[in-house]
């Protein structure tokens, strides 16, 4: 079986404050996009999980992947042990705030939960509460990617909500050359409390209302990202953000000959990996 596993970006990003569990309370969409890395699972004869990966560079060790997690979670909740060969292949960039490696621990679970089923009727092992509950163990983005669509977060993840209206783009990505912690993000984080949030059903709405909190901070620490972002505006972007916790700096754009003209423009300069996708309406694994 092969699977694809896709990117995220977020329009909006609120910070809302410290939760008592050490997490944050947060606000956000979230929108898959067509930038994807692919999964192969192969069964092999008792020889347990064995797990290989290339493409773009990975900062964790194999034992330390998200794959692998995903891999003993689904071990620990069926008690049934996974005798696969898993190949991820990279494309999307990590600690770059697009979701890589939360898209592939979902997409394991997933893909588990099928091969793994009961039947040929069945369409998997485990009901989605309990793969819901399974991913947000593994992540406060893996929940998202179960069924990845547009969609209204709240909490630490665990609360979604499908937008079915938002408007669909183009999606210009900027990687530059480092990679941001998500860890180190929060930690210099700027929390602030609000209660009233957007609602996005056109461009003209989602012009106006894009923002992504974790940028009053590390904009400061990274002013390349600020270049980036004047760029992207400068080239046709009717909008542009930092991706998550960063380092990628998307650009958004209702028309896709602006979207390659900048695309154009940028490959002549050293600024980084650079991407063009659209956003997904609906991503599904099987």
């Amino acid at each position: 079986m092969k699977i694809r596993t896709p990117a995220k970006i977020n329009p909006i990003l609120y910070i809302l404050g410290k939760r008592e569990d050490g997490f944050h309370e947060l606000y956000m969409h979230m929108v898959p996009v067509s930038l994807y890395d692919s999964l192969t699972f192969t069964p092999n004869k008792n020889n347990g999980l064995r797990f290989q990966c290339r493409g773009a560079a990975v900062s964790a060790s194999h034992e330390d992947n998200l794959v692998v997690h995903a891999v003993k979670s689904f071990e620990q909740y069926s008690g049934i042990k996974v005798n696969q060969d898993i190949f991820l292949e990279k494309q999307i960039p990590s600690g770059a705030g697009l979701g890589g490696g939360s898209g592939n621990a979902a997409g394991t679970i997933k893909a588990l939960n099928y091969i793994y089923r009961k039947s040929s009727d069945s369409d998997g092992l485990f009901p989605p509460e309990t793969l819901h509950e399974m991913a947000l163990d593994l992540g406060s983005d893996v929940p998202f990617f179960l069924q990845p669509a547009p969609a209204e977060i709240r909490g630490r993840g665990e609360k979604l909500k499908t937008l079915d209206e938002y408007p669909e783009f183009h999606v210009l990505i900027i990687k530059p050359s480092f990679s941001i912690s998500t860890l180190e993000a929060y930690q210099n984080c700027l929390p602030k409390m609000q209660a009233i949030f957007p609602k996005i059903s056109s461009f003209d709405e989602l012009k106006s209302q894009m923002q992504n909190q974790f940028e009053s901070s590390l904009l400061v620490q990274y002013p390349v990202l600020s270049k980036l972002k004047s760029l992207l505006l400068e080239n046709g972007a009717f909008g542009a953000l930092v991706s998550g916790s960063g380092s990628a700096v998307f650009g958004v754009f209702n028309n896709k000959d602006k979207q390659y003209q900048a695309y154009k423009n940028f490959s002549c300069l050293q600024i980084g990996e650079i991407f063009t996708c659209e956003t997904l309406v609906r991503h599904h694994y099987i």
